[in-house]
């Protein structure tokens, strides 16, 4: 009987026990809740930045769709002679990297916005040397700009309050300014120290060729600068022994400003600024006139041979504030007389098709005669007037126009005493497979009997 009241007595006691767990355990698979939210410090940037708002280097500039920031900035490419306003916005902000933001909690950057809109604002130098606020207009060019008197520098200054967010935490964003640092994001960038070069200036005429299809050309000015930062894209990409044009400056007189050198290319080109006595002097004349560029072997060296064309930089220092503008670019077709013995004469002469395309292949280098395609983009027109071809760059006469002895003296052009036949060109046309001549005087392009004496180009190849 005591045996059977110890084994109950043990087996209540156990389930007890048991029972007693089950609150306990149920509560321990309960998830923990706390009656507060715990809060943590704001996210902030480096010190460095919040002691440097006002010159604020996450702020930047999108040019053409690409974002520059910092020095970056120098890198943008920028056609003086194009209207510039529409091309500039303000860029994304730049998302600070790990040095640049802080939180002790160690919450990640979410990002870094703008708290409402950004604000843009530009300035010229005026004849002070102050900076002066304007809103440009969209046909406003650098060189408009400046010869209305709005000089360069220019400047521009990107400024907004902003917003700092980390992905977690309480608090997870913070203002600038705020309670504790008043100053406002701002970022002055100069763009443009100095406009410099406005157009290429080669012979203008003929006037029925006023056009550009790719708006390379003005019809009083010349060739507009393409870039200031990549060469290929500027006038000239032909050369010829004679050719010549004038670097046009913004503003009159501004030539004798500047002392002129060649840095790169003297082996085959010279400058020579405006020598005027009006007091206009605002250009600088480059001209294909060394002995180098009259020997047909040499140039053919330095345009074919390397393999990379012939890169030339010219530069004007300022003699007062010693900031440089340049001038750049890379020949990589030439072209020559057909006539050894005529190179560097102020003439043309006359032969057959077949007499042109020998005197080319004898040439000291490696020549042929020239193509039609390699000389402008003329259709084919028998009728004058038809053959109008446009200026572009690219091709001999789309970049250098009528070519004359007036224009580039002792060049492969006839002279202003010598006939038409002298003024017509054999080509080589690779559509038509055949000779035909190009009328330079009225724009005429036909293919005739390779027997009749006309003049002829030849082209510079590997």
């Amino acid at each position: 009987m005591k045996s059977l009241v110890t084994k109950k007595l043990f087996k209540n006691i156990t389930y007890g026990i048991f029972f007693l767990h089950i609150p306990i355990i149920a509560y321990a698979l309960l998830p923990i809740k706390t009656v507060t939210t715990i809060v943590g410090s704001k996210p902030k940037l480096a010190e460095t930045l919040e002691k440097s708002l006002d010159d604020f280097s996450l702020f930047g500039l999108t040019v053409n769709n690409k974002n520059y920031y910092g020095d970056e900035i120098k890198q943008i490419p920028i056609s003086v002679s194009y209207p510039f306003r529409d091309n500039f916005k303000v860029a994304p902000i730049k998302q600070p990297d790990t040095n640049q933001y802080v939180d002790i909690d160690g919450d990640e950057l979410n990002i870094l916005d703008f708290k409402d809109t950004s604000q843009m604002v530009w300035y010229y130098t005026n004849a002070n040397n102050e900076l002066v606020e304007f809103k440009p207009k969209a046909s406003d060019t650098f060189c408009s700009l400046t010869k209305a008197g709005k000089s360069a520098p220019y400047k521009i200054t990107v400024s907004g309050d902003i917003v700092l967010s980390s992905k977690y935490g309480t608090p997870n964003n913070n203002e600038y300014p705020n309670d504790d640092i008043l100053t406002h994001p701002t970022k002055t960038y100069t763009i443009l120290e100095d406009v410099g070069i406005c157009y290429a200036k080669p012979e203008l005429e003929p006037i029925e060729a006023a056009n550009s299809e790719l708006n390379h050309w003005d019809k009083n000015q010349g060739f507009l600068i393409q870039s200031n930062i990549d060469a290929s894209k500027n006038f000239p990409t032909t050369a010829f022994y004679g050719a010549k044009f004038d670097l046009m400056l913004s503003r009159k007189g501004l030539s004798d400003n500047y002392d002129w050198k060649i840095v790169k290319g003297a082996e085959l080109i010279t400058i020579t600024p405006d020598q005027s006595q009006n007091g206009n002097r605002d250009f600088v004349t480059v001209a294909f006139n060394t002995e180098n560029a009259k020997n047909t072997q040499i140039a053919w060296d330095y345009v074919i041979g390397s393999g990379s064309g012939f890169p030339v930089v010219i530069q004007g220092e300022n003699k007062v504030t010693k900031k440089i503008i340049e001038y750049s670019f890379i020949i990589t077709k030439w072209f020559s007389d057909w006539d050894k013995s005529i190179i560097g004469q102020p003439l043309a002469h006359i032969g057959s098709a077949t007499d042109i395309a020998n005197g080319c292949l004898s040439l000291d280098g490696n020549y042929r005669v020239s193509h039609a395609d390699e000389v402008s983009n003329a259709p084919m027109g028998n009728n004058p007037g038809d053959a109008k071809f446009t200026r572009e760059i690219g091709t001999v006469l789309g970049e250098w126009g009528n070519a004359n002895q007036i224009a580039y003296p002792n060049s492969w052009a006839a002279s202003k005493s010598q006939n038409n036949q002298h003024k017509r060109i054999w080509l080589r046309d690779t559509v038509e497979n055949k000779y035909c001549d190009l009328h330079m005087y009225n724009a005429k392009y036909h293919c005739r009997d390779e027997g009749e004496p006309k003049n002829g180009l030849c082209t510079a190849v590997k």
